[in-house]
């Protein structure tokens, strides 16, 4: 397996969040790539709010933002790379409310990996890393016999 470069992860992430339409609907997009670190942002809208007397997003919103990053994770994984990986499990421990009017943050690393499983961990935070208003871990099947280059280009209606 080649190792992708930032173009080529960009590329990918950014089409996968434009195939999966709960990413696509609720305008996750990628923030940047440092090495192996990905980091994905949630903008701010007033339909994600759960609470509406503090503005508070929707914990369930959390919970879907830091399953696709820690997920998507995966592809910057130099182990890895661009490959399926199912949620097969996810841990969150909620540390605090996002504040009213304030994109979120996740940012996620694959910290193991064994022949069919990647073990990643992450957080999100608003206003800064050092203050984290989640904190998840998890492991994701590895599917390598399933590329996305192969999804994007697998005919009509795929993405390029």
């Amino acid at each position: 397996m080649r190792t992708l470069s930032v173009r080529d992860k960009t590329k990918i992430i950014s089409q996968m969040s434009d195939l999966i339409p709960h990413t696509h609907l609720q305008g996750i997009c990628l923030e940047s790539i440092n090495g192996e670190e990905l980091t994905l942002r949630l903008p701010y809208r007033k339909e994600l709010v759960g609470n509406l007397e503090t503005g508070a997003i929707y914990s369930g919103v959390l919970t879907m933002l830091l399953d696709h990053t820690l997920g998507t994770a995966s592809i910057c994984c130099d182990q890895i790379g661009a490959t399926i990986t199912p949620t097969l499990d996810l841990r969150i421990d909620h540390l605090a409310a996002a504040p009213a009017g304030k994109d979120i943050f996740a940012v996620a690393r694959v910290y193991k990996v064994t022949r069919r499983v990647a073990f990643t961990a992450g957080f999100a935070y608003c206003e800064s890393r050092d203050e984290p208003i989640a904190k998840a871990t998890g492991s994701w099947v590895l599917m390598p016999e399933l590329q996305f280059s192969e999804l994007f280009s697998a005919g009509p209606g795929a993405q390029q």
